[in-house]
């Protein structure tokens, strides 16, 4: 019997002693709501009988919740212990990760001041030659006029078509200079933004080879155990999910079925809901039903007893 219960009987012994018997009365009701008040908390039945002519669960279906919630009272116990020692090793893990990134913190810390302090002596360097690569750019874009290339590298082509032949003049000749020398300037302001881009790599290297010197390796933050321990896919996350689970393939049900159809079940337990047999429900109907769901109040019991969470 629970310990709440054997509180109250001892208390109405107790009073029951020292009470005049004129009160006796008047301290069985005191007794006998304080009684249903514990026991509507524990989620058992107070008594009073709720009769109805029809719920929205059969008997055998009441029967499959019942088949998972034998499950969650055998089980649930150790799954709920399980669960508690898991939480014990998160805790030591999450103090330790607290540790951990503390120490972190303060090495980056100090390895960013290297790394800034290293690229501000070269950053005189690196600006500088952006600039020149960008100036080396412009120079590219102004040189590279797309008509007049194309009208040049036509009269071009038709110049040393003749020039082939023989029969080329000084305009032809003229033409293909002047389409070579429009290509060396393309060809020279493309070489210069190069060069200025490569410059501008080479110091960048440098600055990179000066700060893995002088910072050593980037320092990398601990893995935290509450990211890398979530469960992925259907993968339960606390000892109430897993013993739904355990309990809905007792039952031969989806856990959200499972889930649906125990509150109900549950519900109409708590409130000690009776069905009548009549018309709307066949009497053997109801009288299975009403089996059913005396066991539903039953195995509450046992769960409540056992610590066992059914929600």
């Amino acid at each position: 019997m629970p310990r709440h219960y054997l509180a109250l009987l001892a208390f109405g012994a107790i009073a029951s002693a020292v009470i005049p018997s004129t009160s006796q009365a008047q301290l069985g009701k005191l007794t006998k709501k304080a009684t249903s008040t514990a026991a509507g908390a524990a989620g058992v039945p107070t008594g009073n009988t709720r009769a109805v002519k029809k719920i929205d669960l059969t008997a055998a279906q009441l029967a499959q919740v019942n088949k998972g919630l034998g499950v969650a009272v055998a089980q649930g116990p150790a799954i709920v212990k399980k669960w508690e020692k898991q939480q014990e090793v998160l805790a030591k893990q999450q103090e330790e990760y607290e540790k951990a990134m503390a120490a972190y913190t303060k090495v980056k810390e100090k390895y960013d001041a290297c790394v800034e302090s290293e690229k501000e002596k070269a950053q005189g360097k690196l600006d500088a030659a952006s600039k020149k690569s960008d100036q080396a750019g412009e120079k590219v874009q102004k040189s590279v006029d797309t008509t007049t290339i194309m009208a040049q590298a036509q009269a071009a082509q038709a110049a040393a078509e003749r020039v082939k032949n023989g029969t080329a003049t000084a305009a032809d000749r003229q033409a293909i200079a002047d389409f070579q020398k429009t290509m060396a300037g393309v060809q020279g302001n493309s070489n210069a933004m190069m060069a200025a881009v490569q410059e501008g790599n080479a110091i960048s290297q440098a600055v990179a080879d000066s700060i893995k010197k002088k910072c050593g390796a980037e320092p990398q933050a601990p893995a935290n155990p509450a990211s890398a321990g979530k469960a992925g896919g259907g993968a339960p996350t606390s000892a109430a999910e897993e013993i739904n689970q355990a309990s809905a393939a007792a039952a031969g049900m989806s856990d959200s079925e499972f889930r649906l159809a125990k509150e109900k079940a549950m519900g109409y337990a708590a409130s000690n809901t009776e069905v009548q047999g009549g018309s709307d429900t066949p009497p053997d109907e109801a009288k299975s039903i009403n089996s059913e769901l005396a066991q539903t109040r039953d195995l509450m019991a046992q769960a409540n007893k056992a610590n066992v969470p059914l929600m």
